[in-house]
């Protein structure tokens, strides 16, 4: 039918839209009737509202046009002109209420008109008989006041009579009381019997007072009966007839406004059915619609998008598939055009992953060749020694980079190396020290140390962080030699011991030499104070000393079981260092009387030497091969026979 996409997809966007355009009418067209409803309901409401306002308006008149001369005068007053307005708005608006005559709100809304024609009718019946009977000097009162005026001026009637009947006629206007009237009747009566009886007054006169007596009398009664008949007073009468049809009237409104309400409900709801149905009717058929078009349109780029997917996914190696040219529109071309692209773009392909093979292993082997480099630099030149100094690799280093650090220091010696290693061969040697520092190195790295050098037999280690990884590092060293030495056993050779020197202080890390020829180094005091120490190891016969400085450092201290030494300035340094003895689990035999030999230090601190010597004999007679106790045994006897009288000892190093 139509001969590209595009004349298709606009043809399918019309019919979405007409369709569209439909629900939207449609939707104006239930809006529209749903006010309708919602008119009728408030009419109603509405014909309530304007019926109150004119039942207001009656009262009014009752309250304050009754006694409104001008309205006795000339027939005119504001609160009847505002009911009869009321009264036609109210009538206008019932009048435009239309409802089936089926409904019972139909009958109710006929009802509701008859009473207000018959409230109207009341009303105005009730006007007529208020203006007959008058007010003050207007109509039936008026003219009864004229008599009695008349009478009150004559002398043949006495004055006090006279005043008696004018109060009785007032008490009742006033009260409207019933006793009043029978009062008026005997007291009219006593003075008609006075004048007939009275021969004094002629006979001509007789007949006028008469007249005028019978006048008054008989306008007082019709009076009376007027008042009976509008019952304004006591709420009887026309009034009764009158507030008990509008009490049927709004009850009338009140059962109407509550049915149109419930009508309004129940039309609501078929509105909702019957356009929710047809909007579900055009939904049903936009989906139909829509399935359709994605058959027919939208198939043949499903396809050329699997067909995509899978090449794709395929890494554009997939050259057995070819979609299908269904159409000869822009998706036809574009299908032709991807399958001449998919035969070129494998073409080209394989061409370069020919290249990229050779140059990948190429790049293999020049990334084997570093990365063996690599690792044998490492081994020269400890990756955490450049970390140090803030470089990744050992082509970042330049001539002069350094930095100042705290570290532990770690010097570890074996004891008598060198008789050792005279009864072996030179690569005995070396096969000696390497099975050796296997074993060492992997501790030292373990505890967060690093080699800075070897040095023949001895292995120089710094710590970078807190002084008791070095220390449990040395400990863990006799776990190692215990098995190391139990090998040495079985092939007939001396087992090793070691001495180790732990200090710790401030180092300069960096390179120094040519920049032909550089070399990694650090330069410290603390490096030579931790090689002496591992010295005094020999002297004091000790497996394991640090530093003070190393001591105050540790962060848990309690951890670790040590002993002081001695006071020591060794060779080349000026300043004493007080130095310590820790003991691994592995030396039970002196931690067995540690708290005796401490016990004999607090006395020497404490300048009790007599018992410190007590207790030194004593442990001397039971370890003869302790040297820091033969040594303290020896200066207590010393400061006894010298009769010193403080202790100052201080042991001075001649030797390394």
């Amino acid at each position: 039918m139509f001969r590209t996409f595009r004349h298709r997809l606009l043809f399918w966007f019309l019919v979405f839209i007409s369709f569209s355009f439909v629900i939207i009418m449609l939707s104006f067209a239930y809006l529209d009737k749903r006010e309708h409803i919602l008119q009728r309901t408030e009419a109603i409401e509405q014909s309530y509202v304007m019926l109150l306002k004119t039942v207001k308006a009656q009262q009014d008149f009752f309250s304050y046009a009754t006694k409104d001369q001008k309205f006795f005068s000339t027939g005119d007053n504001a609160y009847l002109d505002n009911y009869l307005t009321l009264l036609d708005s109210t009538r206008f608006h019932l009048m435009h209420i239309d409802f089936s005559k089926k409904t019972e709100l139909y009958t109710s809304i006929e009802s509701i008109r008859l009473d207000i024609t018959e409230i109207d009718g009341i009303f105005l019946e009730l006007i007529e008989n208020i203006q007959a009977r008058g007010y003050k000097n207007y109509n039936l009162e008026g003219s009864m006041r004229k008599d009695a005026h008349w009478l009150e001026n004559i002398t043949e009637i006495p004055t006090e009579d006279i005043l008696r009947l004018r109060r009785y006629e007032k008490d009742y206007i006033i009260r409207n009381e019933k006793s009043y009237v029978t009062r008026f009747k005997k007291r009219i009566d006593l003075i008609t019997d006075h004048v007939q009886s009275n021969n004094a007054i002629s006979n001509k006169r007789k007949k006028r007072i008469l007249y005028y007596l019978e006048g008054y009398n008989n306008k007082f009664m019709q009076l009376v009966e007027l008042d009976e008949r509008i019952g304004l007073k006591d709420n009887t009468g026309l009034k009764e007839v009158l507030d008990r049809v509008i009490t049927i009237c709004e009850t009338g409104f009140s059962d109407a406004i509550f049915q149109a309400k419930e009508w309004s409900k129940a039309e609501f709801k078929k509105l909702t059915i019957y356009f929710g149905l047809v909007a579900l009717a055009l939904m049903i058929i936009s989906i139909w619609i829509s399935s359709m078009i994605s058959k027919k349109i939208t198939k043949p780029l499903t396809e050329l998008t699997m067909h995509i997917t899978r090449f794709v996914d395929s890494n554009f190696t997939l050259e057995t598939e070819h979609p299908v040219v269904r159409t000869h529109d822009e998706i036809g071309s574009l299908t032709r055009n991807f399958s001449f692209l998919k035969d070129e773009v494998i073409s080209r392909l394989k061409f370069f992953k020919q290249k990229v093979d050779e140059r990948t292993e190429e790049l293999a082997n020049a990334n084997k060749r570093l990365l063996r480099l690599s690792e044998a630099n490492s081994r020269f030149v400890p990756i955490e020694f450049l970390q140090n100094l803030g470089r990744e690799s050992i082509e970042q280093v330049a001539l002069g980079d350094q930095v100042e650090r705290e570290m532990t220091v770690i010097f570890c010696d074996i004891r008598e190396f060198t008789k050792l290693s005279e009864s072996l061969s030179p690569q005995e040697n070396f096969d000696f020290l390497n099975e050796y520092l296997s074993g060492i190195v992997p501790i030292i790295k373990r505890n967060g140390g690093f080699i800075d050098k070897f040095i023949g037999d001895s292995v120089m280690a710094l710590f970078p962080k807190e002084p008791d990884a070095a220390i449990r590092t040395v400990f863990e060293f006799e776990d190692f030699l215990e098995g190391f030495n139990h090998k040495l056993k079985k092939n007939n050779r001396r087992p090793i011991e070691l001495g180790t020197g732990i200090h710790t202080g401030n180092l300069i890390l960096g390179t120094i030499g040519h920049e032909h020829r550089l070399e990694t180094t650090v330069i410290s005091d603390a490096v030579n104070t931790s090689s002496r120490v591992e010295g005094l190891t020999k002297y004091y016969k000790a497996r394991t000393i640090c530093t003070e400085a190393t001591l105050s450092k540790l962060k848990n201290e309690a951890s670790f079981k040590y002993r002081f030494l001695d006071r020591v300035k060794v060779k080349g340094k000026t300043k004493t260092l007080s130095v310590y003895e820790f003991l691994s689990p592995k030396e039970k035999v002196k931690l067995a009387y540690l708290d005796m030999y401490n016990k004999a230090v607090d006395y020497i601190k404490k300048e009790n030497v007599a018992e410190a010597t007590k207790v030194f004999s004593g442990l001397h007679s039971k370890h003869p091969n302790d040297r820091a106790v033969e040594i303290f045994l020896d200066r207590c006897h010393n400061y006894i026979e010298r009769k010193a009288s403080s202790w100052d000892e201080i042991t001075h190093m001649i030797n390394k």
